[in-house]
């Protein structure tokens, strides 16, 4: 059962990429509310942070979760603020959205984009290519995905701002990097990444841990 006090939620995936086809399945996540009057009643009230369920795919996070993620700059939780429509937006939600530049820093985007991509394209060509019981559709999909968040990193970095969807020109782009045997996907990774040390970064070397506390204090407040 999905969570209450769900202040957002959108498509994301290959369909927000924009990389999905007939057989693609939607993925939802979003972000709910545990009763802040619980929370600080007794007996102590642990709220389970993550609610997820497959087929349908969706995965929703209790905001102090969310918040602690997005504050490490994790690409999955990142990209959710960065949505190009959502499926549910509430006042709370929309603080977050509004907010999301100060979740963001250097020193986290690097690590977690590149830190990720590089650890991912190892484990590909420690497999020899395969991805799971074979090199199969798994396989070019994960490597059109590492490839995608190297992107995104760059993007972060360049910029302070997140397209989720890919421009339709590297579409065809992406798709062929799934073809690649997998020692030159890890090559093309460390090339890309490699460039990354030359990027000057116009974001914060912190995230301004203050303002997303107070940003959480006034969620919580607002659902007491």
């Amino acid at each position: 059962m999905k969570p209450e006090n769900v202040i957002l939620e959108g498509v994301v995936g290959s369909t927000a990429y924009g990389l999905n086809h007939a057989g693609s399945d939607e993925d939802v996540k979003g972000i709910y509310i545990a009763p802040t009057s619980a929370i600080l009643s007794l007996p102590a009230f642990q709220p389970k942070q993550t609610i997820d369920h497959t087929d349908p795919d969706w995965v929703y996070q209790e905001v102090g979760k969310y918040i602690s993620l997005a504050l490490k700059c994790n690409p999955t939780v990142t990209e959710l603020l960065w949505l190009e429509g959502y499926t549910a937006l509430t006042k709370q939600g929309k603080i977050l959205v509004d907010n999301r530049h100060l979740f963001l820093s250097t020193g986290y985007v690097k690590n977690a984009y590149t830190g990720y991509c590089f650890s991912q394209a190892h484990k590909l060509n420690a497999r020899g290519g395969t991805y799971g019981n074979g090199r199969n559709k798994r396989y070019s999909k994960h490597t059109r995905h590492l490839f995608r968040l190297l992107l995104q990193g760059r993007e972060l970095l360049e910029t302070g701002k997140l397209t989720v969807r890919v421009n339709p020109e590297l579409r065809g782009e992406l798709f062929a990097m799934g073809e690649l045997p997998a020692d030159q996907i890890i090559n093309r990774f460390a090339e890309e990444i490699e460039k990354f040390k030359d990027i000057k970064s116009v974001l914060p070397d912190e995230p301004d841990y203050a303002r997303v506390n107070e940003l959480l204090l006034k969620i919580r407040k607002g659902n007491w």
